[in-house]
């Protein structure tokens, strides 16, 4: 080791902060090291499908993806669209989720979690083509391991009644193989 303390990308985010019942900052600190680690990469995984993105008012599906055992997720990504009239509610797309990890028989929650909680408004960019704006990701309280099959279960509900193009990412550090 060359006697560096390791920093992750994540904590360069000027609008991180170390609040009370705030997660950020204990997660950036538990990922830091993985920062420079040349065994994993970042991977993005996209739920649902992109013919089934497009769900009808209260629309419901199920999609299941698979991430290479040995992996880490650490969190989401949700686009806001910018409400131009008061750019303070600005929001994602109203939907819920619920995750399984069906190798482990464990949901990330007991309930299906409503976009909102998931959503983490630390603008990054704005579309210069539409209303989407990007965001830093929502991290997990600490980080979730990918065992067994690798197998998740993401069901969705639209919930705001109307129909609209949902996108809910996971973010994760994926295992290369080195060798």
């Amino acid at each position: 080791m060359n006697g560096l303390i390791p920093i992750s990308p994540l904590a360069l985010n000027q609008l991180t902060r170390d609040y009370w019942s705030q997660y950020d900052p204990a997660i950036i600190a538990q990922l830091a090291a993985l920062a420079e680690d040349p065994c994993y990469t970042i991977k993005f995984y996209k739920a649902p499908a992109d013919d089934q993105e497009v769900l009808p008012a209260f629309g419901y599906v199920t999609y299941g993806m698979r991430i290479s055992p040995g992996s880490i997720i650490f969190g989401f990504y949700l686009p806001m669209v910018v409400n131009t009239e008061s750019p303070t509610l600005s929001a994602p797309p109203q939907y819920t989720v619920r995750i399984t990890d069906v190798s482990l028989e464990h949901c990330f929650s007991d309930e299906p979690i409503s976009s909102l909680m998931l959503s983490n408004f630390k603008p990054e960019f704005q579309s210069a083509v539409d209303t989407n704006m990007g965001s830093f990701p929502s991290l997990l309280c600490a980080p979730h391991p990918v065992t067994g099959s690798g197998q998740f279960d993401i069901e969705i509900q639209e919930t705001s009644g109307e129909s609209q193009r949902i996108q809910f990412v996971i973010g994760v550090l994926e295992v290369c193989n080195v060798g």
